[in-house]
């Protein structure tokens, strides 16, 4: 009677949780990965089940096959907790971030029209990776501002209506490292001692643990797995980069085509087009960064106010200043995502 009750015991709190992690950089210098590890570590050491899917090992914007990011899909058939976390770039959740989104969206529609709630039960979190955390007074001195949210919003808004946590700390859950652009955070090899990074992961697992519900899905693995697929050749981003194996000039003519034809917003772009330079520098590549980078630099004028050298006065003028000004929401050349290494 005593094993039974244990065995009972030990299988009604077994719970399991997925992260997908987010970079396009790879794992070792990935910020997303080092929080997705440690925050791994945090849940296995509370006896939770728990997995991490590195997206960029994956790369399946730039793929040709098979879909290898939905055969990972089934990870989380019996997970009861979703976390979702990546980087900020150019003021935007990173291609890898919206794209997964877009694939959970896509599997909630498909399962409605077979009436399932495809995510009934599950708990989901995303957890946004940013700088520009920071900003500096009048005499220089650099002092942090508050997390406000709207990255954090905009997957959530790409997300289907699935449960969050329901977070009461003021800010949701992010991560700011310390870079040369925003010295607030820690270093991404010293996250585990740091004592706020720590609070967020404890809470939030806490917040999982007290609001998780027991359940086993009412439909099988297969049904998953068929609300996940598309037959749609460039579905959730595929065709957004280009693999290492398949640089040319042709391929990049034609890739570069489709990026203007197909993505509207510049920041989405930007995002595409410098991590491809970096790429075909990766690749040794040279006349493909080029072509690269001379999409960035159209991006930086046509986001100006003023294209080309602007000066207040007249650039003739011994004592001008030059000027540099945006158009509003226009993509800025100055940021610092256009110079930091992306490792993609």
């Amino acid at each position: 009677m005593r094993k039974d009750t244990l065995s009972f015991e030990l299988i009604s709190t077994y719970m399991k949780a997925v992260i997908f992690s987010c970079s396009i950089k790879d794992g070792h210098n990935s910020d997303t990965q080092a929080w997705s590890e440690l925050f791994a570590k945090s849940m296995r050491d509370q006896s939770i089940e728990t997995e991490i899917i590195n997206l960029k090992k994956i790369d399946y914007e730039a793929s040709v096959g098979p879909d290898l990011l939905h055969n990972e899909m089934a990870k989380c058939y019996d997970a009861d907790f979703i976390i979702v976390a990546g980087p900020v770039n150019f003021r935007h959740p990173n291609f890898y971030l919206r794209n997964l989104a877009n694939r959970f969206a896509h599997a909630h529609a498909k399962a409605k029209t077979k009436g399932i709630d495809l995510f009934e039960n599950k708990l989901f979190e995303v957890c946004i990776m940013l700088g520009c955390l920071s900003d500096n007074l009048d005499d220089g001195t650099m002092v942090r501002v508050p997390y406000g949210g709207r990255q954090t919003r905009t997957i959530k808004g790409l997300m289907p209506p699935v449960t969050y946590i329901q977070e009461q700390h003021p800010e949701p859950l992010h991560l700011s490292c310390w870079n040369p652009s925003d010295k607030v955070g820690p270093q991404r090899k010293q996250l585990h001692l740091d004592k706020d990074t720590m609070a967020d992961i404890d809470r939030t697992i806490g917040l999982f643990k007290d609001n998780y519900v027991e359940h086993t899905p009412s439909f099988s693995l297969d049904t998953w797995m068929d609300c996940f697929k598309s037959d749609d050749a460039n579905a959730f981003g595929r065709g957004y980069t280009l693999s290492p194996d398949n640089l040319s000039e042709e391929t990049i003519t034609a890739h570069r085509k489709w990026v203007n034809e197909h993505i509207e917003d510049a920041h989405h772009k930007a995002q595409i087009f410098v991590a491809m330079k970096e790429r075909c520098i990766k690749a040794d590549y040279y006349e493909g960064a080029e072509m690269y980078f001379d999409e960035q630099f159209e991006l930086g004028e046509e986001g100006k106010l003023h294209a080309g050298d602007h000066y207040d006065t007249n650039y003739k003028d011994p004592n001008a200043k030059f000027v540099m000004a945006w158009k509003d929401g226009g993509f800025r050349i100055t940021r610092a995502a256009n110079y930091r290494p992306n490792n993609y």
